[in-house]
């Protein structure tokens, strides 16, 4: 990666982070981002792989200090805005750094345990440092996962257990005028 795409790549995580927000957006804003964190990985596994060489300096550490964090935020935006969409329309789940520190010879995140995105576009972020063979592979399973859970949300759907926790999670902030009153007259309000 050149100093340039790096920043980009930064950049564009950042303003996500600060304005979670435009995942909402109508487009292909979310596959955008997502994809931006998947290249997020492969910085971080490359620049892993050379920690600890005498190029690897304390102006790299600090960079990769700043890559794991933004890294961080942005995964834990996408995951939670991941969780809310249905299973057809989410990207890529996106995997962690490993929580007791990568083995010697493993990457920092091994995107190999990364649940696959449907398209095939955004499939090539994850897949860039595959074989073919092993690329194929990969797609097949994601097909297999995909229908998997679209059943089960499709199951959820027709015994109305979605539908059952949003009128629950309703009722709790369904208020009437009688009880705004007896709030109004709890709290004797002085009108100027």
């Amino acid at each position: 990666f050149s100093d340039s795409q790096i920043q980009s790549l930064l950049s564009v995580c950042n303003i996500v982070i600060e304005n979670p927000l435009l995942l909402h957006h109508a487009g292909p804003t979310y596959h955008i981002v997502s994809n931006a964190a998947i290249l997020l990985c492969h910085l971080l596994n490359g620049m892993y792989s050379m920690k600890g060489t005498e190029s690897f300096g304390a102006m790299e550490e600090t960079m990769f200090e700043e890559v794991v964090d933004t890294f961080t935020a942005v995964r834990k935006l996408l995951t939670v805005h991941r969780r809310k969409l249905p299973v057809k329309l989410r990207c890529h789940g996106i995997p962690r750094p490993g929580l007791d520190g990568p083995t010697p010879g493993q990457p920092f995140i091994d995107l190999g345990d990364t649940l696959l995105c449907p398209c095939r576009g955004c499939q090539g972020f994850v897949l860039m440092a595959c074989s073919p063979s092993v690329a194929a592979e990969r797609t097949r399973e994601t097909r297999a996962r995909l229908q998997e859970e679209s059943a089960q949300e499709q199951e959820a759907l027709e015994l109305g257990e979605i539908d059952r926790e949003l009128d629950i999670m309703g009722e709790e902030f369904n208020v009437d005028d009688d009880a705004a009153i007896e709030y109004d007259q709890f709290y004797d309000y002085e009108l100027i």
